[in-house]
């Protein structure tokens, strides 16, 4: 089943994230990618850690990266968008 569908996270992935070491939804976010797009799976994906969804503090806030984005110019005077996490901006 998938966990995350705008970054096709499956359950599998998320359990072996756990297993791995994982223990909070900051770790899901940078180990796998989950919850950080639109932010809808941040509760779910929570469900996974040790504590449950109760450990996953802020779930919805630190889920948070494209929401608000920067226009930034690149090389060639391309432009690319680049999100900003909640922590970033803290």
């Amino acid at each position: 089943m998938y966990v995350c569908v705008c970054n096709a996270i499956t359950e599998r992935q998320v359990r072996s994230s756990v297993e791995s070491g994982s223990v909070t939804l900051a770790d899901l976010q940078f180990d796998l990618g989950v919850a950080t797009c639109c932010g809808s799976c941040a509760e779910t994906a929570c469900q996974y850690l040790p504590q449950g969804a109760s450990g996953c503090e802020h779930a919805f806030e630190a889920s948070i990266t494209v929401a608000e984005t920067t226009e930034v110019t690149a090389g060639g005077g391309a432009r690319a968008r680049v999100g900003m996490s909640a922590a970033a901006r803290r």
